[in-house]
């Protein structure tokens, strides 16, 4: 018995308490208040200002957004969508006038469609879509919510849209932070009309190629070309130089793919053709004549590999590690032969790992030494390159490109590491403890009223939210 009157006279206001419980007594709120300062300080004091997980993937920028757009149109066999610049400016002006305005959602406050931000820049469209989101911070999330969303999916799919425009803006939306990521599609409506027989209605007309015929010959009597250029050649130029040796011959004809695309002459026993090679491999012989009736034996084979896709990042992601470094790990899309990682001042080669697509390196220094814009470029073997941005590693959680890194940092209290998030709930818990003691004070005796507990309770609670949004 004594245990629950102890009880009540802790949470309930009664004659015995004065009307005041002990929890929201002066002592006990001075103690409360202690204890949240104290808390504060510690997480202050062991903040560890280096994030404990994988802060940044792929970051959110028009570039990567619109390769991972084209990545789902075409696993659907849709051509890509073309980056245009006059949807991109509609669609930064939209997003930003949402913060301006307050709003989420297609129409405007006033009345704006987004067919109207779509006329503003100039844009004649035949027909035209919009895909809007918020708060999302890598760019495979947001493909992810969208592919993952019917009225989304559409618009991505849709096989008549030909441009695209990506808009990101960030800022206070409706009193909190907010990343808005705008998509907007069309068609022009002077496209060229493609006919049932393919053939396009701004196409331009030229004459085909004559073919070139190689000569019967008499008798095979002169030596065997011979091809200064190596057995295998991998290119990312299409136009190829073939170079060789003929000797006796005034003519030698060049075979691709056991076809004859040229004729060259031979000058003191020498030829260089030039070819226009096509996507892939191409195999490639050439025989030599005289006046047309003396041929020689066909030359060896060369094989000549025509690559011009420069291999992407599809992933990539920054870590601490707990020696004072940063780990870089891409995903590449393609072949690729070697992986640079620039951060800062430092550049660095990345290794291939046991999957071949997977890279690693890491980066040396403090975070103060290492902040800045981190790229990473991929080559092939045949040369083609492609560098891409993919995160801002800085102080603060919000980087340049318009995405934020998750606030996901570590905290040590009585020996124990907690996150930063679960420490923050405190307060909230502690928000909800002290408005549940408020409730029944004032509650339970409504004729006996002590404005001193109200305030002061009520000042304690609003401590403790300034305490959580800090």
């Amino acid at each position: 018995m004594n245990i629950f009157r102890h009880l009540r006279d802790f949470f309930v206001p009664d004659a015995r308490n004065n009307y005041t419980p002990h929890a929201v007594s002066h002592r006990n709120l001075s103690l409360y208040a202690g204890l949240m300062f104290s808390v504060k300080l510690l997480t202050l004091l062991s903040l560890d200002l280096l994030p404990q997980n994988q802060a940044f993937s792929s970051a959110l920028t028009s570039e990567n957004v619109l390769q991972l757009t084209n990545y789902s149109r075409e696993a659907f066999g849709l051509s890509d969508l073309r980056m245009n610049t006059e949807l991109s400016k509609a669609a930064a002006a939209k997003a930003q006038d949402m913060f301006k305005n307050q709003y989420f959602a297609h129409n405007s406050p006033f009345g704006l469609t987004p067919w109207d931000f779509i006329k503003a820049e100039g844009y004649n469209y035949i027909i035209a879509g919009e895909n809007l989101a918020v708060n999302f911070y890598t760019s495979e999330s947001l493909e992810s919510a969208w592919m993952n969303s019917p009225e989304h999916k559409a618009n991505i799919l849709n096989k008549d849209f030909q441009d695209i425009g990506i808009g990101i803006y960030s800022g206070t939306l409706k009193g909190l932070k907010a990343t808005v990521v705008v998509q907007m599609f069309g068609s022009v409506i002077d496209q060229p009309i493609v006919m049932k027989n393919d053939f396009s209605t701004n196409q331009t007309l030229s004459q085909a190629s004559p073919k070139v015929f190689i000569p019967t010959p008499l008798k095979i009597s002169l030596a065997t070309p011979l091809l200064e250029n190596p057995d295998f050649s991998l290119t990312k130029n299409q136009n190829f130089e073939l170079k060789g040796f003929a000797p006796g011959a005034d003519t030698v004809y060049v075979l691709v793919n056991h076809e004859a695309v040229v004729a060259v002459p031979v000058v003191q026993g020498k030829f260089v053709a030039q070819l226009n090679l096509s996507e892939g491999n191409s195999s490639v012989n050439v025989v030599s004549f005289k006046n047309g009736v003396e041929s020689s034996p066909i030359s060896k084979t060369l094989t000549i590999q025509l690559d011009t896709s420069a291999p992407s990042i599809a992933q990539a992601n920054i870590r601490p590690s707990a020696q004072g470094e940063y780990i870089v790990e891409v995903q590449t899309q393609g072949e690729a032969s070697k992986v640079l990682a620039n951060l800062g001042d430092q550049n660095i080669f990345l290794q291939p790992t046991q999957s071949p697509e997977i890279w690693q390196g890491k980066f040396v220094g403090t975070l103060e030494e290492l902040q800045g814009k981190l790229s990473v470029s991929a080559y092939d073997l045949a040369g083609n390159s492609k560098i891409s941005s993919v995160a801002n590693l800085s102080l603060n959680v919000v980087d340049t490109f318009g995405f934020m890194a998750e606030k996901d940092y570590k905290v040590s209290l009585i020996g124990q590491i907690f996150s930063l998030k679960d420490v923050n709930q405190f307060y909230v818990y502690f928000v909800l403890f002290l408005l549940a003691l408020l409730g029944i004070s004032i509650g339970v005796k409504r004729h006996v009223q002590n404005l001193g507990l109200i305030a002061h309770t009520s000042a304690m609670a609003v401590v403790a939210l300034i305490f959580w949004v800090t």
